[in-house]
């Protein structure tokens, strides 16, 4: 009997001296049924090397991350014997051909992880973030323009930066809007009264979220910007976000 070397996938790319868990029988079964659809139905030969590549790299890829494995460009370059620009060009025409799916991962959880180690420039009022994965910076660079944002773009593909404005405003609309509800309110009310610019503090108060966060940024003390942040109520992953922020606020005032 021949063996399909696809049953032989775990010899290839899932053996222990890589440090990768042996792959699934499912996910073994449902790479060859991606290949018997592009080979077994009159279509033999048709399939493109770069989609060979892209398929297998995909599966790679979604087994690294679904088994909580590194799955970094310098990482990968290693495992596979490629350049990590290669990597880079592989990962974003895996994600166009095959997202990835929510439930094995989500951006917004994979951004959050990333803000404790995130970089603060005081006087430039610029937050610094490293973002090893060309598909997160895809997707954060696409909640911006969907939000009519711009970040600081630098030649440096790891790097993304944007003002300290937009940075809270990406944290918080992570989750559903913000509601502001009474008890944040009367708080925020009585840093309104600890404030010089009484008006950005009132936005905010009032429901311009956005503009209220913006005149903060401009105009508050570092202080009294913290207290506005911690006083909000945001929930679930924008909280994480917003308190992981606060703490580097915080942080940069000791230094």
């Amino acid at each position: 009997m021949i063996i399909h070397p696809i049953y032989d996938f775990n010899t290839m790319i899932g053996s222990d001296d890589m440090g990768n868990e042996d792959f699934s029988t499912e996910e073994k079964a449902a790479l060859f049924d991606e290949l018997y659809h592009s080979y077994f139905e009159r279509n033999f030969g048709t399939m493109a090397k770069v989609d060979i590549d892209t398929l297998l790299f995909d599966t790679y890829l979604k087994h690294l991350y679904k088994n909580k494995l590194q799955y970094d460009d310098y990482t990968l370059s290693n495992q596979l014997g490629i350049t990590q620009n290669r990597v880079r060009t592989l990962k974003e025409r895996a994600q166009v051909k095959y997202p990835r799916s929510d439930e094995d991962w989500d951006w917004k959880e994979e951004f959050t992880k990333l803000i404790p180690n995130a970089k603060y420039d005081s006087v430039k009022k610029l937050v610094k973030v490293c973002i090893g994965d060309v598909v997160l910076m895809n997707e954060i660079r696409h909640h911006f323009i969907s939000k009519g944002w711009y970040d600081e773009y630098q030649l440096n593909p790891l790097l993304f930066q944007c003002k300290l404005d937009y940075f809270i405003l990406l944290c918080s609309s992570i989750e559903q809007d913000t509601v502001i509800d009474e008890n944040a309110k009367t708080a925020l009310k009585a840093l309104r009264a600890q404030d010089t610019d009484t008006s950005s503090i009132q936005k905010i108060i009032d429901g311009d979220y956005e503009n209220g966060i913006k005149g903060l940024v401009k105009t508050a003390s570092d202080e009294i910007l913290n207290e506005v942040l911690k006083t909000i109520p945001f929930g679930g992953l924008a909280k994480k976000c917003i308190d992981s922020l606060v703490e580097l606020l915080a942080n940069v005032r000791k230094e």
